[in-house]
């Protein structure tokens, strides 16, 4: 099968290199990033001259079975339904449905009237209200913004949650989220899902924090850690499909949303239950390169057999994979630009460029979470050993990364 896959970062390499391996396709990322240009090899008639930077004339000329997007910015901007138009079978979500996913106010009220575990919420629309309730109920509480810069935060006392709403409310906010902060083992489960139908992909803990041994879980992701035989993958996910995601589909569908592509959400484990704290259209970074190496399946013709009312079921490796993430030393507050990335020759492992650029003498940075390096092993301790190994042959002026991803789960 002739796929394109449009995107230029980690995840769209992770997934092209899953496909070819499992599935044998004919693979070609554009625009792409300078490791993704491998995958040009595999396709038999490449289209001459090739610019992979004009996406739509790539597509008319190659003419692909199929197209799949999971970048969240491509599926706003309606990438789906521009290509769709043209009779292209495409693979995400439409911007209308994926505009119901970034509306937390929205997905979180259809959860809550239809008694799906969703954390508890309330909505303010003026400082003052929002600063009453903040001192009512006190902290931790998280902040969402529901419009304009969709802004998050989790302030731990008083005074930095006044400092945050008034700082939001005076900058245009019109409309603020406020949930409860709900302890527990947190992690994310990634799906494939077809109007009410959904196949589970492989759960994942997400490390966020710049620093050695934090958990915060307002930060990005520094490193992600994937165990497809572990309980969580085996008895916690499953539940989160039954009591979360397939209700929410189904409502989602009473008002006329058919969902379809990859939907990831976000969930806590409290009191032995998965409760939903977040939801994102596509898959994150971090975790398409921990998820998608320990695939062994052909995930198209399993979407193929989950539109066709038949019930798949994805093989996954036996081993644990552990994906860090290498960024500038000034992340989060500013981004590394156009410092030289060197890579030993005897590096091993599996390497995927977030925010890169090819520069006159080689590869450089170009963005905040510049690389993700992973390794695989049979335990979780072993993959984290192995990426670590990895990241040491990666040298550049411009970098670091936390050298404890793996040796604890966040959210215990």
């Amino acid at each position: 099968m002739k796929v394109i896959m449009i995107g230029v970062n980690a995840k769209e390499q992770a997934l092209a290199s899953a496909l070819e391996r499992t599935g044998n396709h004919q693979i070609l990322v554009c625009p792409g990033n300078p490791m993704t240009a491998q995958f040009e090899q595999s396709m038999e008639e490449m289209p001459e001259p090739y610019n992979p930077d004009n996406v739509l004339e790539t597509v008319m000329r190659v003419d692909p079975d199929a197209i799949l997007i999971c970048d969240e910015y491509l599926i706003r901007d309606g990438w789906k339904e521009k290509l769709s138009s043209r009779g292209w079978n495409v693979i995400a979500p439409d911007s209308r449905s994926a505009a119901l996913i970034d509306d937390k106010a929205f997905w979180a009220n259809l959860m809550k009237e239809n008694d799906i575990p969703v954390a508890d919420f309330v909505l303010k629309d003026n400082l003052k209200d929002a600063t009453d309730f903040l001192h009512e109920v006190g902290c931790p509480l998280v902040f969402k913004e529901t419009n304009g810069k969709k802004r998050f935060g989790i302030p731990y006392n008083e005074d930095e949650g006044e400092d945050i709403l008034k700082e939001w409310f005076d900058d245009g906010c019109e409309s603020v989220m406020i949930s409860e902060f709900v302890n527990g083992y947190r992690f994310n489960l990634p799906v494939m899902v077809w109007k009410d139908r959904v196949l589970p992909l492989a759960p994942f803990t997400v490390v966020r924090g710049v620093y050695e041994h934090e958990d915060d879980p307002q930060a990005k992701g520094m490193g992600t850690i994937c165990y497809p035989k572990s309980g969580l993958a085996e008895n916690i996910a499953p539940a989160a499909v039954e009591t979360v995601l397939v209700p929410f589909l189904k409502e989602m569908r009473k008002r006329g949303f058919n969902y379809s592509g990859i939907l990831s959400g976000e969930f806590v484990m409290n009191n032995d239950h998965p409760v939903c704290v977040n939801m994102k259209a596509g898959l994150s970074e971090t975790g398409a390169c921990a998820v998608f190496p320990l695939l062994e399946s052909d995930l198209l013709e399993a979407w193929q057999a989950l539109k066709d009312f038949q019930t798949p079921e994805l093989k996954w490796s036996e081993n644990a994979w552990v994906a860090v993430v290498m960024a500038g030393n000034d992340y989060p507050q500013s981004p590394s630009k156009g410092h030289l990335i060197e890579i030993d020759e005897d590096f091993e492992g599996d390497l995927y460029l977030n925010h890169t650029k090819q520069g006159e003498e080689g590869l450089e940075t170009n963005g905040g979470r510049v690389l993700i390096v992973t390794g695989t092993g049979k335990t979780i301790e072993e993959a984290a050993a192995n990426a670590a190994a990895s990241a040491q042959h990666i040298h550049c002026g411009d970098l670091f990364y936390r050298t404890d991803i793996g040796s604890f789960l966040p959210g215990k």
